[in-house]
Protein backbone atom coordinates (compact mmCIF):
# COMPACT_ATOMS: atom_id res chain seq x y z
CA UNK A 1 0.00 0.00 0.00
CA UNK A 2 1.26 3.46 -0.91
CA UNK A 3 -0.05 6.61 0.79
CA UNK A 4 -0.28 9.94 -1.01
CA UNK A 5 -1.26 13.28 0.46
CA UNK A 6 -3.28 15.55 -1.82
CA UNK A 7 -3.64 19.13 -0.62
CA UNK A 8 -5.23 22.39 -1.69
CA UNK A 9 -4.91 25.62 0.28
CA UNK A 10 -6.80 27.88 -2.11
CA UNK A 11 -9.59 25.98 -3.86
CA UNK A 12 -12.83 25.40 -2.00
CA UNK A 13 -13.86 22.10 -3.55
CA UNK A 14 -14.98 18.65 -2.32
CA UNK A 15 -11.60 17.01 -2.87
CA UNK A 16 -12.56 13.68 -1.29
CA UNK A 17 -15.58 13.32 -3.57
CA UNK A 18 -13.59 14.30 -6.65
CA UNK A 19 -10.79 11.82 -5.95
CA UNK A 20 -13.27 9.09 -5.05
CA UNK A 21 -15.05 9.57 -8.38
CA UNK A 22 -11.83 9.65 -10.38
CA UNK A 23 -10.27 6.65 -8.62
CA UNK A 24 -13.38 4.52 -9.13
CA UNK A 25 -12.69 4.61 -12.88
CA UNK A 26 -9.49 2.60 -12.22
CA UNK A 27 -8.77 -0.98 -11.12
CA UNK A 28 -6.65 -0.18 -8.04
CA UNK A 29 -8.14 -0.62 -4.57
CA UNK A 30 -8.02 2.59 -2.56
CA UNK A 31 -9.28 4.41 0.51
CA UNK A 32 -9.54 8.08 1.42
CA UNK A 33 -9.00 9.82 4.74
CA UNK A 34 -9.69 13.49 5.33
CA UNK A 35 -6.84 15.61 6.72
CA UNK A 36 -6.54 19.40 7.18
CA UNK A 37 -6.54 21.08 3.75
CA UNK A 38 -6.75 17.79 1.87
CA UNK A 39 -6.96 14.01 1.94
CA UNK A 40 -4.77 10.97 2.37
CA UNK A 41 -5.12 8.63 -0.58
CA UNK A 42 -4.11 5.04 0.17
CA UNK A 43 -3.65 2.92 -2.94
CA UNK A 44 -3.07 -0.80 -3.41
CA UNK A 45 -2.23 -2.78 -6.51
CA UNK A 46 0.30 -2.51 -9.31
CA UNK A 47 1.77 0.83 -10.36
CA UNK A 48 -0.02 2.94 -7.72
CA UNK A 49 1.73 6.09 -8.95
CA UNK A 50 0.26 5.51 -12.40
CA UNK A 51 -3.24 5.08 -10.98
CA UNK A 52 -2.97 8.24 -8.87
CA UNK A 53 -1.55 10.11 -11.87
CA UNK A 54 -4.63 9.13 -13.92
CA UNK A 55 -6.98 10.29 -11.15
CA UNK A 56 -5.15 13.55 -10.50
CA UNK A 57 -4.94 14.30 -14.21
CA UNK A 58 -8.73 14.43 -14.26
CA UNK A 59 -8.92 16.52 -11.09
CA UNK A 60 -6.33 19.00 -12.37
CA UNK A 61 -7.10 18.90 -16.08
CA UNK A 62 -10.89 18.90 -15.81
CA UNK A 63 -12.18 19.80 -12.35
CA UNK A 64 -9.67 22.57 -11.62
CA UNK A 65 -9.69 23.68 -15.22
CA UNK A 66 -13.06 25.31 -14.59
CA UNK A 67 -11.64 27.30 -11.65
CA UNK A 68 -8.61 28.44 -13.68
CA UNK A 69 -10.78 29.51 -16.61
CA UNK A 70 -13.14 31.29 -14.23
CA UNK A 71 -10.23 33.24 -12.72
CA UNK A 72 -9.01 34.34 -16.16
CA UNK A 73 -12.56 35.28 -17.17
CA UNK A 74 -13.31 37.19 -13.98
CA UNK A 75 -10.36 39.51 -14.67
CA UNK A 76 -11.92 40.70 -17.93
CA UNK A 77 -13.67 44.11 -18.01
CA UNK A 78 -16.98 42.62 -19.12
CA UNK A 79 -20.51 42.40 -17.79
CA UNK A 80 -21.66 39.32 -15.88
CA UNK A 81 -23.62 37.93 -18.84
CA UNK A 82 -20.65 38.49 -21.15
CA UNK A 83 -18.34 36.72 -18.70
CA UNK A 84 -20.73 33.77 -18.58
CA UNK A 85 -20.66 33.55 -22.37
CA UNK A 86 -16.86 33.80 -22.40
CA UNK A 87 -16.49 31.07 -19.78
CA UNK A 88 -18.82 28.76 -21.70
CA UNK A 89 -16.89 29.28 -24.93
CA UNK A 90 -13.52 28.88 -23.22
CA UNK A 91 -14.59 25.59 -21.61
CA UNK A 92 -15.65 24.23 -24.99
CA UNK A 93 -12.33 25.21 -26.56
CA UNK A 94 -10.28 23.85 -23.65
CA UNK A 95 -12.08 20.50 -23.84
CA UNK A 96 -11.18 20.17 -27.51
CA UNK A 97 -7.51 20.86 -26.72
CA UNK A 98 -7.32 18.48 -23.77
CA UNK A 99 -4.04 16.52 -23.62
CA UNK A 100 -4.48 13.94 -20.82
CA UNK A 101 -1.50 11.80 -21.86
CA UNK A 102 0.91 14.72 -21.39
CA UNK A 103 -0.48 15.53 -17.95
CA UNK A 104 -0.47 11.87 -16.85
CA UNK A 105 3.20 11.60 -17.82
CA UNK A 106 4.06 14.74 -15.81
CA UNK A 107 2.18 13.47 -12.77
CA UNK A 108 3.69 9.98 -12.98
CA UNK A 109 7.22 11.40 -13.03
CA UNK A 110 6.40 13.62 -10.06
CA UNK A 111 4.76 10.85 -8.03
CA UNK A 112 7.74 8.55 -8.55
CA UNK A 113 9.69 10.93 -6.31
CA UNK A 114 7.06 12.61 -4.12
CA UNK A 115 4.14 11.47 -2.01
CA UNK A 116 2.58 14.89 -1.42
CA UNK A 117 0.84 16.92 -4.12
CA UNK A 118 -0.33 20.50 -3.68
CA UNK A 119 -2.84 20.99 -6.46
CA UNK A 120 -2.42 24.74 -7.01
CA UNK A 121 1.36 24.42 -6.78
CA UNK A 122 1.46 21.68 -9.39
CA UNK A 123 -0.95 23.65 -11.57
CA UNK A 124 1.15 26.83 -11.48
CA UNK A 125 4.67 25.43 -11.67
CA UNK A 126 4.35 22.19 -13.65
CA UNK A 127 1.36 22.90 -15.89
CA UNK A 128 2.33 26.28 -17.28
CA UNK A 129 1.69 25.23 -20.89
CA UNK A 130 -1.82 24.14 -19.87
CA UNK A 131 -2.43 27.47 -18.14
CA UNK A 132 -1.24 29.27 -21.26
CA UNK A 133 -3.62 27.28 -23.46
CA UNK A 134 -6.50 27.97 -21.07
CA UNK A 135 -5.71 31.69 -21.02
CA UNK A 136 -5.62 31.73 -24.83
CA UNK A 137 -8.98 29.91 -24.86
CA UNK A 138 -10.45 32.67 -22.66
CA UNK A 139 -8.98 35.41 -24.88
CA UNK A 140 -10.41 33.78 -28.01
CA UNK A 141 -13.81 33.32 -26.39
CA UNK A 142 -13.78 36.96 -25.25
CA UNK A 143 -12.95 38.11 -28.78
CA UNK A 144 -15.86 36.07 -30.15
CA UNK A 145 -18.27 37.48 -27.57
CA UNK A 146 -17.22 41.05 -28.35
CA UNK A 147 -17.50 40.42 -32.10
CA UNK A 148 -21.01 39.05 -31.62
CA UNK A 149 -21.89 42.07 -29.49
CA UNK A 150 -20.59 44.48 -32.15
CA UNK A 151 -22.41 42.50 -34.85
CA UNK A 152 -25.64 42.72 -32.88
CA UNK A 153 -25.21 46.46 -32.44
CA UNK A 154 -24.57 46.83 -36.18
CA UNK A 155 -27.70 44.83 -37.04
CA UNK A 156 -29.75 47.00 -34.68
CA UNK A 157 -28.39 50.16 -36.33
CA UNK A 158 -29.24 48.80 -39.78
CA UNK A 159 -32.72 47.81 -38.58
CA UNK A 160 -33.45 51.33 -37.37
CA UNK A 161 -32.03 52.81 -40.56
CA UNK A 162 -34.16 50.51 -42.73
CA UNK A 163 -37.27 51.44 -40.75
CA UNK A 164 -36.62 55.15 -41.25
CA UNK A 165 -36.19 54.92 -45.02
CA UNK A 166 -38.99 55.29 -47.53
CA UNK A 167 -39.62 52.02 -49.34
CA UNK A 168 -38.40 52.11 -52.93
CA UNK A 169 -40.16 48.84 -53.82
CA UNK A 170 -43.30 47.18 -52.46
CA UNK A 171 -41.98 43.65 -52.46
CA UNK A 172 -38.70 41.93 -53.16
CA UNK A 173 -37.69 38.29 -53.44
CA UNK A 174 -34.23 36.99 -52.58
CA UNK A 175 -33.15 33.50 -53.60
CA UNK A 176 -29.93 32.19 -52.02
CA UNK A 177 -28.69 29.29 -54.17
CA UNK A 178 -26.60 26.33 -52.97
CA UNK A 179 -23.56 27.56 -54.96
CA UNK A 180 -23.60 30.93 -53.16
CA UNK A 181 -25.09 32.93 -56.02
CA UNK A 182 -28.05 35.19 -55.29
CA UNK A 183 -31.09 36.19 -57.36
CA UNK A 184 -33.17 39.30 -56.66
CA UNK A 185 -36.63 39.88 -58.12
CA UNK A 186 -38.73 42.98 -57.47
CA UNK A 187 -42.49 43.49 -57.80
CA UNK A 188 -41.98 44.54 -61.43
CA UNK A 189 -40.43 41.16 -62.28
CA UNK A 190 -36.99 42.73 -62.69
CA UNK A 191 -34.49 39.92 -62.12
CA UNK A 192 -30.85 40.44 -61.13
CA UNK A 193 -28.27 37.68 -60.70
CA UNK A 194 -25.35 38.17 -58.29
CA UNK A 195 -22.48 35.74 -58.69
CA UNK A 196 -19.60 37.25 -56.71
CA UNK A 197 -21.34 39.57 -54.28
CA UNK A 198 -20.56 39.36 -50.57
CA UNK A 199 -23.48 39.03 -48.13
CA UNK A 200 -22.67 42.47 -46.67
CA UNK A 201 -23.09 44.04 -50.12
CA UNK A 202 -26.46 42.35 -50.66
CA UNK A 203 -27.62 43.44 -47.21
CA UNK A 204 -26.60 47.03 -47.88
CA UNK A 205 -28.52 46.94 -51.18
CA UNK A 206 -31.63 45.61 -49.42
CA UNK A 207 -31.41 48.28 -46.72
CA UNK A 208 -31.17 51.02 -49.35
CA UNK A 209 -34.20 49.60 -51.18
CA UNK A 210 -36.08 49.02 -47.90
CA UNK A 211 -38.90 46.88 -49.37
CA UNK A 212 -42.22 46.71 -47.53
CA UNK A 213 -42.22 42.93 -47.83
CA UNK A 214 -39.24 40.66 -48.35
CA UNK A 215 -39.47 36.99 -49.33
CA UNK A 216 -36.32 34.93 -48.82
CA UNK A 217 -35.81 31.51 -50.41
CA UNK A 218 -32.84 30.03 -48.60
CA UNK A 219 -31.67 27.07 -50.69
CA UNK A 220 -28.12 27.11 -49.27
CA UNK A 221 -28.70 24.03 -47.15
CA UNK A 222 -26.98 25.74 -44.20
CA UNK A 223 -28.62 25.67 -40.79
CA UNK A 224 -27.80 29.35 -40.27
CA UNK A 225 -26.89 31.12 -43.47
CA UNK A 226 -25.13 34.40 -42.71
CA UNK A 227 -27.16 36.50 -45.15
CA UNK A 228 -30.47 34.95 -44.12
CA UNK A 229 -29.81 35.56 -40.44
CA UNK A 230 -28.80 39.17 -41.13
CA UNK A 231 -31.94 39.81 -43.19
CA UNK A 232 -34.11 38.44 -40.38
CA UNK A 233 -32.39 40.67 -37.82
CA UNK A 234 -32.65 43.82 -39.94
CA UNK A 235 -36.13 43.44 -41.49
CA UNK A 236 -37.90 41.42 -38.81
CA UNK A 237 -41.62 40.83 -39.46
CA UNK A 238 -41.33 42.14 -43.01
CA UNK A 239 -39.62 38.86 -43.97
CA UNK A 240 -41.22 35.63 -45.17
CA UNK A 241 -38.64 32.85 -45.08
CA UNK A 242 -38.69 29.57 -46.98
CA UNK A 243 -35.92 27.05 -46.55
Amino acid sequence: MVVYQVLTFEYDLPLSKLLDRRMRDLDNAFSLEAVPDGVLLKVRGESPERAVAHALSRVLGRDLRYFALAEFTDALPLSLSEKQAVLSGALETAQKREEPAVLIAKLTDYLNEHRTVCLEGFLRFRMQEFLMLWEIAVEQAAANVLMQKEYGELMETLRRFAESRRSRVLSLSVCIHPDGTITLCDDGDVRIEYVDCAPDGILQLLVNMSPKTLTVYDLSGEEKNRLTEAILKVFGDRVKLYR
